[in-house]
């Protein structure tokens, strides 16, 4: 029955239109036979190898019960597999290892986080824990005692129950007398049979009547509302039992009792998929299938099961069982449980109750657990909450028990004290609180009405040396850094569109380059505002905000003193045809803006108010910084007067409600700068201004007017196209969010860096920067030459880094590239892998050494192709020897004698499907050794340096090779322990095997 889950499954995802647009989806099934026989694993490693080369299959759904060796190949293949009905817990503990695997049925101990949330609840933080011996409850016992070790809840003890019959309620009887002084609330993981007599045990010391006590009782038995509330309540309780459960205050004992149980599906239309595991299956299919659509999506390859799994882990999904379970970072469903209690029955009795003592109360669901979706933290509890508040649990108390009495179970928390004068410490303490707090508070005005008056920010206008004072348009460009400042302008490549590059002047202040923005005022009024806002600027320090130098307001002018961006602004980078960016730096351009906007929203400063290419500067690092923000009461009637002069232009980048305003806010808003920064990004990908080519067919005035007012126009709304945008969906969905006609629907920038972290894949510092810098230096009528220059140079550079990863590893390279001298390094534990083709000698004997270099070099090829596949790096090859280890010269525990064990069967198939050109009618036969231990790697050499390995493992493993035999992989002893302890290899002894210089070892095949 779980098996045609699977095709209603793939029925369903390939009549969705929304799944696989355009593709199909197969399954093929493989029996393996009865789960649990350790000795099937060999079968299905063999079954997936058979579908993943016969088949094409791409992902793996199972297999039932012990899975752990199949997850280990298929993590080796990168390729995904969701189980539905494996409930290995080694594979939730090492998810690094089984970084492609994930599975729709809950391990049992992920009913401890429900447990745990219960108990929090209802500030239960006292228990006792009593357990049976089955391995499941075991798995629950841990997981519970760990979780209340982090939310501070004591596990009294923890009594273990043995396999019980009902001829042991005396030791039961035991347990409840040792007890009841010791905690109010229990946890019951056992049998049914123990649970009933435990009840009876502790009614028998009259403990259960006022409702004091509860009983948590974690079941795995799954609860189903649909039959009759007697029959489950008999069914799990009291049949057989009901002989002893005879008087009605027993019956009313069981209302101390909460049980934790796995909740009943509660979709009706797949009642066929029954048992339970036909679910799971159905769920692990279709979550594979939407994982497998956004990756298609996304443009990633199918078979990357470490990109598939990224989509399945740390996610919801809407379940088949008509409820919504949550994957965990570890691939584990959490879950979805349920709370059943005694409650009243008011309906019509049934013919299976016994007596009419047993119809009072029965057994009924009353809660359920329901995670935060926003949370991914793997310690975050589940919410509990009541199906229906009208009918919550029905406590015996007025309430739910509390863990402990009021003065302790021994009455330890109650000893009589002499009673203090509780209104003079009150009124003292109070006193002195509200005193500290008063002199804390003048004291911090104090200090705040003293940095005003300071002025830290007041710079001497006659210290700064001025280097660049363009006064005309024939002047060289040293710095941009606004458009509203009051420097001649040159036309832009744009020309008549009256978007124009606007040049500052540059000077040096105490022996540092700065950038000078002059305000034209006359008289300056330092009120208190205008000192509070350029204290704020004097105190805002950020990598992507320029930095405030201070201001001169004296001398018939107010003069803004910023730190010097070398490459000018943004804008003039974008306009510049000369500046190739590529989507690494696009995407750093993009990062930097963000985050100076994410810390500019979070400051005093609030908002902008203005920004636009313009206002984005670039530094000597290719870092992306903002200016133009903040001294809004300074800039006011300067404000004023550029609105009137060059209002269209200026407005290109504005919010349409914004626009709409009459008199908007001088520091603009939050929404608006996010409206402002989507521009910005169409600018940047388009590289077309901040409307593309609607500026070569209309005017800034029109453009303003028709996105401040679209209804004028019989439009909805007015934005920049996107048709010829190249760049992928979601960056262009964002920048729409972005432009949305309703300021609330726009996403904050924090959002922005989420949704557009893609953009940042392999994202490094420090572009280009020498190339850069050299550009610069030469006039625009050398710079064909030098961006030749500069591209023979990039060639060279990677041909040169291609050479070194040949023949060193990538870390050796790196750490050559920086300049450091690469030490020799010794390796506690790695795996050396020799092989050597039986019969070469006679083979080139026989050949010419053309055809001789001509095979090697189409084996070899075969070979550094396979070897891609896995963690190993080859160390050399010599004639027909290859040579290859694994745990260096970057260490992975002890999984490299598995990625040798794994290559060495790889290469031992494909040799068998190699033919000779020169002699068609032979094969080449492979003769491979293996040996594991610690070894000495370095460098060695300079003019041909090479990457060399030595220690007694080199030699053993030679060894193993020369004494094996053809078309076998002949394996050391302590290859075999590693290979053993992690799994999964079928293993042959030879027996004591006489190797040169060893004497007698014993050896094995794989």
């Amino acid at each position: 029955m779980t098996l045609g889950a699977i095709p209603l499954a793939i029925e369903t995802i390939n009549n969705d239109p929304n799944l696989l647009p355009g593709r199909k989806l197969q399954f093929v099934a493989a029996d393996i036979g009865n789960p649990g026989n350790d000795g099937l694993t060999a079968l299905a490693i063999r079954r997936m190898t058979e579908m993943r080369d016969n088949n094409s299959t791409i992902a793996f759904i199972g297999p039932d019960g012990q899975c752990a060796a199949e997850a280990l190949v298929a993590a080796a293949w990168n390729l995904p597999m969701i189980t539905h009905k494996c409930s290995e817990t080694k594979l939730s503990e090492m998810p690094q290892t089984y970084f492609t695997f994930a599975r729709t049925l809950p391990p049992s101990s992920k009913i401890s986080k429900s447990v745990m949330a219960l108990l929090e609840k209802f500030g239960w933080n006292k228990v006792i824990i009593i357990v049976g011996r089955r391995n499941e409850w075991i798995q629950i016992k841990d997981a519970i005692k760990d979780s209340a070790r982090d939310k501070n809840i004591d596990v009294t003890d923890v009594i273990h129950l043995d396999d019980y019959i009902p001829a042991q309620v005396e030791t039961i009887n035991k347990i409840a007398r040792k007890t009841y002084q010791r905690t109010r609330v229990y946890l019951f993981i056992g049998e049914h049979i123990a649970l009933v007599d435990f009840v009876k045990a502790l009614h028998g010391l009259k403990v259960l009547g006022n409702g004091d006590y509860m009983i948590i009782s974690i079941d795995d038995f799954i609860f189903d509302p649909e039959n009759n509330a007697q029959e489950y309540t008999s069914r799990n309780y009291l049949d057989p039992y009901m002989h002893t459960i005879k008087k009605d205050d027993e019956i009313q004992a069981f209302r101390s009792v909460l049980k934790v149980t796995a909740s009943h599906p509660r979709n009706p239309d797949f009642k066929q998929l029954f048992p339970i595991h036909a679910y799971h299956a159905y769920d692990a299919i279709m979550i594979y299938a939407k994982a497998l659509t956004e990756a298609l999506r996304d443009g990633f390859d199918p078979r990357n099961g470490t990109n598939i799994m990224e989509r399945i882990r740390n996610r919801p999904y809407h379940s088949v069982l008509g409820f919504d379970v949550f994957i965990d970072s570890n691939g584990d469903a959490e879950g979805n449980y349920t709370v059943v209690s005694m409650l009243p029955f008011h309906g019509k009795r049934s013919e299976a109750s016994a007596s009419d003592e047993t119809t009072a109360y029965v057994m009924q669901p009353v809660g359920y657990f329901q995670y935060n979706s926003s949370s991914n933290s793997p310690n975050d509890l589940p919410i509990f909450q009541y199906f229906n508040l009208s009918r919550p649990i029905d406590w015996l108390g007025s309430g739910p028990p509390i863990p402990e009495p009021p003065c302790g179970f021994v009455g330890e928390k109650c000893v009589q004290v002499a009673t203090p004068d509780w209104r003079s410490f009150v009124i003292c303490t109070v006193s002195g609180v509200v005193l500290i707090v008063a002199i804390g508070l003048v004291s911090r005005h104090y200090r705040y009405e003293h940095k005003l008056a300071c002025l830290l920010w007041k710079v001497d206008i006659r210290e700064v040396i001025i280097t660049n004072f363009p006064d005309s348009i024939n002047d060289p460009p040293s710095s941009a850094l606004t458009v509203s400042s009051d420097i001649p302008v040159t036309r832009d490549p744009i020309g008549d569109l009256g978007l124009k590059r606007v040049y500052t002047r540059t000077g040096s202040y105490k022996g540092n380059l700065v950038a000078i923005k002059a305000i034209s005022h006359k008289n300056v009024d330092l009120t208190r505002n205008v000192r509070k806002e350029l204290k704020e600027m004097t105190e805002i320090r950020h990598e992507n905000i320029v930095s405030f130098i201070g201001a001169s307001v004296e001398y018939g002018g107010v003069f803004i003193l910023t730190a010097y961006c070398a490459r000018g602004s943004l804008e003039d980078v974008l306009q510049n045809p000369d500046f190739k960016l590529d989507t690494i730096f696009i995407a750093s351009l993009v990062a930097d803006l963000i985050k100076g906007m994410i810390f500019l929203h979070d400051s005093e400063i609030v908002s902008h108010g203005n920004l636009k290419s313009s206002n984005c500067l670039v530094d000597s690092r290719w870092v992306l910084q903002i200016t133009d923000f903040g001294l809004h009461e300074l800039k006011a009637s300067s404000h004023e007067a550029r609105m009137k002069m060059q209002c269209s232009k200026r407005l290109l980048w504005k919010a349409p409600e914004l626009l709409r305003n009459h008199n908007p806010p001088l520091r603009g808003t939050q929404k608006g700068d996010v409206f402002s920064f989507g521009i910005i990004l169409y600018e940047i990908i388009g590289r077309k201004g901040p409307w593309g080519d609607l500026l070569y067919t209309m005017s800034p005035k029109e453009i303003v007017e028709k996105v401040a007012h679209p209804e004028w126009f019989f439009y909805k709304f007015f934005r920049p196209p996107i048709s010829q945008l190249d760049c992928k969906d979601y960056i262009i969905r964002c920048m729409q969010d972005c432009w949305h006609e309703s300021p609330d629907m726009r996403p904050d920038f924090k959002s922005i860096r989420g949704r557009l972290k893609e953009m940042e894949a392999g994202l490094k510092p420090n572009i280009f920067d020498n190339i850069m810098i050299m550009m610069e230096k030469y006039t625009y009528n050398l710079e064909g030459l030098v961006q030749e220059r500069t591209d023979q140079l990039v060639e060279e550079k990677k041909k040169t880094e291609a050479l070194l990863h040949r023949v060193l590893p990538k870390s050796v390279v790196e750490s050559l590239k920086r300049g450091e001298p690469v030490k020799a390094e010794s390796f506690d534990s790695v795996t050396i892998y020799f092989s050597d083709i039986v019969g070469f000698t006679s083979l080139s004997a026989v050949s010419t050494p053309l055809q001789v270099v001509g095979l090697l070099n189409e084996l070899y090829t075969l070979f550094d192709s396979i070897l891609e596949n896995y963690d190993a790096y080859k160390v050399e090859t010599i004639g027909d020897a290859y040579m290859v280890a694994s745990g260096l010269p970057i260490r992975n525990g002890d999984h490299h004698a598995a990625e040798i064990a794994s290559l060495a069967l790889h290469l031992l198939s494909e040799i068998r499907n190699f033919h000779i050109r020169h002699r068609p009618g032979e094969t080449l036969k492979l003769r491979i050794g293996i040996h594991s231990g610690p070894c000495v790697a370095g460098v060695v050499g300079l003019k041909m340096p090479r990457y060399c390995l030595f220690g007694d493992t080199v030699n053993t493993a030679s060894r193993m090779e020369s004494s094996g035999q053809a078309l076998r992989i002949h394996i050391s002893a302590a290859t075999k322990e590693l290979l053993d302890r992690l799994g999964g290899y079928i293993i042959e002894e030879r027996g004591m095997t006489p190797i040169r210089g060893k004497g007698e070892m014993m050896t094995y095949w794989l």
